[in-house]
């Protein structure tokens, strides 16, 4: 049986894994080095983040793509079909079909529109935009 060195923090944490998953230390390493090395090269972005404004009381729905930074908004007022470029010009949008009085529609999208499953900003899922 061969060895390797650990530092005594991985090692407590792999010996406390063990326990809990009710096998041996060297089992927790081979699984994790297994799950490691087979696990599938897929892309980690989420395709089609559903989000939503509530913008003068209208609730408003849409589909953001990470990888485009595009939104299509999907029901609400107006928009409903539309894919913009950008979550600020989706924003805008909504805006001017929601108040179209207001002279300057100007909004930051980024904070306008919220991740429907966690309510957080979609600026958390912000990364620069890909080439598609």
């Amino acid at each position: 049986m061969l060895a390797i060195r650990l530092d005594q923090q991985t090692h407590d944490k792999v010996v406390f894994a063990a326990r809990v998953m009710g096998c041996t230390p060297s089992e927790v390493i081979r699984r994790l080095v297994e799950l490691w090395s087979t696990a599938e090269e897929a892309d980690d972005e989420p395709k089609d983040v559903p989000v939503h404004a509530v913008y003068r009381g209208t609730r408003v729905t849409g589909l953001f793509d990470p990888a485009t930074r595009s939104l299509k908004v999907t029901d609400g007022p107006g928009a409903a079909g539309q894919t913009y470029p950008s979550p600020s010009a989706a924003a805008m949008a909504v805006i001017h079909a929601v108040n179209p009085e207001r002279t300057s529609p100007h909004a930051n999208g980024w904070s306008f529109w919220r991740v429907t499953r966690s309510g957080e900003e979609i600026k958390s899922l912000r990364r620069p935009p890909r080439t598609v």
